[in-house]
């Protein structure tokens, strides 16, 4: 499987208002179970009859082929087949795998390096990978080495082909990415069999087309970052849009009263150590802003909130503060979607 993280990182919590105020409605139906190590929903508008049976059915083969091209931990994926290929020789991949490819080496590009396909060696040797888990940091001469094998542009890609070349011993890790690319590929089945009113949601990365109801959006919660439990803090109505969070405080480790986060600095082999604490990127493309959402853990609030205003995207930021949490909104987020939800103090 995928398992994108060990243990799930519930930044955004979907708030079915069936479940979040009183009922004045039926329900919509809600398709569930297990991908990529953590779990997926798909809710369906009361508008749509469907057979629950095929429409499921359809999720699971869709998700469990994004599986099969695109996980490190199985053995028999495209991927690792990539990984395993002599340096230098050409492998031809499925259009889907070279597509998520294709797209984190420009946002790669575009953020300078904080997204980088191949920390996959890294986030082994810190335990957040099919290597298992960890509880001590890594002598520093083993991770200057592994750092070493870090590197988009040792990867071509040839789009006439579809073909990936490795040339050096890189180890290449969609997990960044390859979540907000499986709840886009559900979405489009569903629009392919007339269901085009639904929310999908895997292990918090989420989209949400059309409307709930004839007369209610979906809503979604924005979360606080919080170790214990998950606390909503804001609740906004989604439409149309992906959104995806990130944090460093439910997928770490602690060692000596350091804690070392799931989230690494491609540039420095080290997990993350800054203020920011949990970022939600908003936008149509759901693989492209899982990806920028790692962009922006790794740069931080202030970098990142420059970068943010540079390539107007909408991205929400919650940064610790003298105990407690604020927020900063992108200018973009302000413009288009500040007006539909309440930003009170985060504590």
């Amino acid at each position: 499987m995928i398992k994108v993280k060990q243990v799930v990182v519930l930044l955004l919590a979907v708030c079915v208002l069936s479940a979040c105020g009183p009922r004045m409605e039926p329900a919509p139906k809600v398709l569930e179970g297990r991908i990529f190590g953590t779990f997926f929903q798909v809710s369906i508008g009361t508008q749509h009859e469907f057979d629950e049976d095929e429409i499921k059915t359809g999720v699971l083969t869709v998700l469990n082929e994004v599986d099969r091209q695109m996980s490190t931990y199985r053995d028999d994926s495209v991927l690792n087949r990539v990984n395993r290929a002599p340096l230098g020789e050409p492998v031809t991949v499925p259009p889907e795998l070279f597509y998520v490819l294709e797209l984190g080496y420009e946002i790669a590009e575009l953020s300078g390096g904080a997204f980088d396909f191949t920390v996959g060696g890294l986030v082994n040797l810190w335990g957040f990978g099919p290597e298992g888990r960890v509880t001590t940091a890594p002598d520093d001469d083993v991770l200057q080495q592994r750092l070493q094998e870090v590197g988009y542009r040792y990867v071509s890609l040839d789009a006439a082909n579809q073909t990936v070349t490795r040339h050096a011993d890189v180890f290449i890790d969609l997990s960044g990415i390859a979540k907000g690319y499986g709840v886009d590929a559900v979405s489009e089945y569903l629009l392919t069999k007339g269901i085009d009113n639904h929310l999908v949601n895997i292990g918090g990365d989420l989209k949400g087309n059309g409307m709930r109801s004839e007369e209610r959006a979906w809503h979604v919660g924005i979360e606080a970052p919080n170790d214990a439990q998950q606390i909503i803090r804001h609740i906004m109505p989604i439409y149309n849009l992906g959104m995806v969070g990130s944090g460093d405080y439910r997928n770490y480790f602690e060692e000596d009263g350091v804690r070392y986060s799931h989230t690494i600095d491609p540039t420095t082999g080290r997990p993350i150590a800054h203020r920011l604490a949990g970022v939600h990127v908003i936008g149509e493309n759901t693989t492209e802003i899982d990806a920028l959402a790692t962009v922006f853990m790794v740069l931080g609030e202030e970098v990142g909130l420059q970068f943010a205003n540079e390539h107007d995207i909408a991205a929400i930021f919650l940064y610790r503060t003298n105990g407690n949490f604020d927020a900063v909104m992108s200018d973009r987020f302000e413009r288009n979607h500040a007006d539909a939800m309440s930003i009170p103090e985060v504590r």
